[in-house]
């Protein structure tokens, strides 16, 4: 079975913008909402290789359950850059590599042709 590669976990106001993008979306308006989210996420058969979950939900789940999300071996979990409140975008935006190479620990290379860093 194949995997959906990445999942965001985030409010009404930025869903859309990421279904446009063709990212897998939950939509969660609380931080409750968000970890119901996370949990069916993680336990269903289809789960994401990646969850990225709005920043502010992120730390909202208190740290017993962010210790049990980066004890899973089996799905990453990141919290997604905070924006800016105008929607400009901001200075010292992350990629998706930044994200997955802060979580985990180190850099990733997406494209075989690509040289190391």
């Amino acid at each position: 079975m194949e995997r959906t590669p990445i999942t965001v976990i985030v409010p009404a106001g930025l869903a859309d913008g990421y279904r446009l993008a063709g990212v897998r979306t939950e939509q969660a308006d609380t931080a409750t909402a968000a970890g119901a989210a996370l949990d069916r996420l993680i336990a269903g058969h289809d789960r994401p290789s990646v969850i990225a979950v709005h920043h502010q939900y992120l730390r909202e789940l208190g740290s017993r359950r962010q210790r049990r999300l980066a004890e899973l071996d089996s799905v990453l979990v990141v919290e997604l850059p905070e924006g800016v409140a105008d929607g400009a975008p901001g200075s010292g935006g992350e990629s998706l590599r930044d994200l997955l190479a802060r979580a985990v620990g180190y850099e990733f290379t997406f494209d075989p042709g690509e040289g190391t860093r």
